[in-house]
C-alpha cells in the first residue's frame, strides 16, 4: 500500500454531563464538552479522534468552539487529498498554517493515527514501538473542597477496589484552609492510600514553601505544579529544598519545555497530556526525553471520554517509566459515554482496550447524535 488519501474531515461538538461537580482552581464544572473528529479515506475507512479541554479555555486558551472553528476553516482543507501516512508532513503543514492550537492539532493527529491503524489492521501501540504494559494504575481526583465529603468519597473508592491513590485539587480555597483540608484527608487515609496535591499554579513560592513541609509531615507523597508555569527556577528551588516529589504539568507542554526542565532540574516527574503537547507523537517524544534525563512521567487527564482515554492508554501501553501511574479517569466522572464499550477499570487500574485496530473503540451512534450540540447536523461519518 503506497498511500491512503484523505477524502473528508468532519467534526462535531458533544456535551456530556458529569456525575458531580468537578472543581479546578479556576472554576467548577458540571459538564464536559468534546470535539469528535472523523477523517474518511478514499477507500471508506474512518479514523476517529477527540479534542478536549478541561471544562473550558482557562487552562490552555483553547475551547471546543475555537477547536472546531480552526479545524473546519484552517486544518481540514490542508488534509483533504493528502496522504494519511505522511503524518510528519501533515504536522509541518498544520504548524505553518496555524500557530499553536495544540488541542485542535492533537485531535486531528489522533484521528489520522486511528485511520492508519485501521488501514493496516494494527493497534495504535504497535505504531509507537509495541506494548510493555496492559494496564495503568489510576488516581482519583478529590475536588469538592469539603474534607469530610472527600474522605467519605475516598473510602467508597477503596471499598469498591477502584482507587487507592487520590489527588486533591487545590488552589480554590485560601492556602490555610486548603492545607488543613489536605492534612485531614491524608491522616484519615494513612497506611491505606496514597494522597497527592495539585494547586494548579495558584501558589507563590513562599506559600508553597510554607505548605509543602506541612503536607509532607501529614503524609502527602507528591506536589503537582504549585507555582505559575513560567517559574521553573522557583520549582527547582522547591524540589531541592523538599524531599516530596515535585511534578510539573502546566510548565511542560512541548519537547522544548521538557529539555528546559531537564536542564534546570525543576522536577523529578512530569505530567504527560496528549492535548497540550499537540498529539500522541509529540507526547511519546517528550516521554523519551524525560527518561533520558532521569525524570519519570505520569499520564495526566483533561477528562477525556472513553474514546480519548483509549487513545491515551494505547500510548501508555508503550511507556515503561510510569512509577506514579496516571489519572485517566474521565469516563468514571461522566454520567454517560460515547463508546459502545466504555473504558475498563478494575483492580485499581485502567485496562488497555483491544477490541480492534487503531484506537480500539467503537462510537455509539445514537448517543453521539443525542449529545451533539447542533442536533440539526447529520453525522455522515458514522452513518
Amino acid at each position: 500500500m503506497n498511500s491512503v488519501r484523505i477524502r473528508s474531515v468532519e467534526c462535531v461538538i458533544v456535551d456530556l454531563p458529569l456525575k458531580r461537580l468537578q472543581r479546578f482552581s479556576a472554576l467548577g464544572a458540571n459538564d464536559q464538552s468534546f470535539v469528535i473528529i472523523f477523517i474518511r479515506s478514499d477507500e471508506g475507512a474512518i479514523g476517529i479522534g477527540e479534542a478536549v479541554t478541561p471544562s473550558g479555555p482557562w487552562w490552555g486558551g483553547e475551547s471546543v468552539e475555537s477547536i472546531k472553528l480552526h479545524i473546519d476553516r484552517y486544518l481540514a482543507p490542508l488534509l483533504v487529498g493528502a496522504d494519511a501516512f505522511a503524518v510528519e508532513e501533515l504536522r509541518i503543514k498544520m504548524d505553518q498554517q496555524l500557530h499553536g492550537n495544540h488541542f485542535a492539532k492533537a485531535g486531528i493527529e489522533m484521528a489520522v493515527m486511528d485511520l492508519i491503524g485501521k488501514t493496516i489492521q494494527q493497534p495504535l501501540y504497535n505504531l509507537f514501538g509495541g506494548k510493555v504494559r496492559e494496564s495503568l494504575a489510576v488516581s482519583w481526583p478529590l475536588a469538592t473542597g469539603d474534607a469530610d465529603a472527600e474522605i467519605a468519597e475516598a473510602e467508597e473508592k477503596l471499598d469498591l477496589g477502584l482507587h487507592r491513590v487520590f489527588k486533591l485539587k487545590m488552589g480554590a480555597l485560601p492556602p490555610e484552609e486548603d492545607v488543613a483540608r489536605a492534612c485531614k484527608i491524608a491522616r484519615a487515609l494513612e497506611d491505606r492510600a496514597s494522597v497527592r496535591a495539585d494547586p494548579n499554579e495558584m501558589w507563590s513560592e513562599s506559600v508553597a514553601s510554607w505548605a509543602m513541609q506541612r503536607l509532607a509531615d501529614a503524609g502527602l507523597e507528591l506536589m503537582e505544579q504549585p507555582l505559575p508555569r513560567w517559574n521553573l527556577a522557583g520549582s527547582a528551588r522547591l524540589q531541592q529544598r523538599f524531599d516530596m516529589e515535585m511534578m510539573l504539568d502546566e510548565s511542560m507542554c512541548s519537547v522544548q519545555d521538557m529539555l528546559k526542565i531537564g536542564y534546570t532540574c525543576a522536577a523529578r516527574s512530569v505530567s504527560l497530556k496528549v492535548m497540550k503537547s499537540g498529539g500522541l507523537r509529540n507526547t511519546k517524544a517528550i516521554s523519551e526525553i524525560a527518561s533520558a534525563a532521569g525524570i519519570s512521567v505520569y499520564m495526566g487527564t483533561f477528562l477525556e471520554s472513553s474514546l480519548g482515554t483509549a487513545a491515551n492508554m494505547q500510548l501508555c501501553a508503550t511507556l515503561s517509566n510510569l512509577p506514579f501511574g496516571g489519572e485517566l479517569i474521565g469516563p468514571l466522572l461522566l454520567a454517560d459515554d460515547l463508546c459502545e464499550k466504555p473504558a475498563i477499570y478494575k483492580d485499581f487500574r485502567l485496562w488497555l482496550a483491544e477490541d480492534g485496530p487503531g484506537i480500539g473503540v467503537t462510537l455509539d451512534k445514537d448517543k453521539l447524535k443525542h449529545y451533539q450540540r447542533d442536533r440539526s447536523q447529520v453525522v455522515q461519518a458514522v452513518a
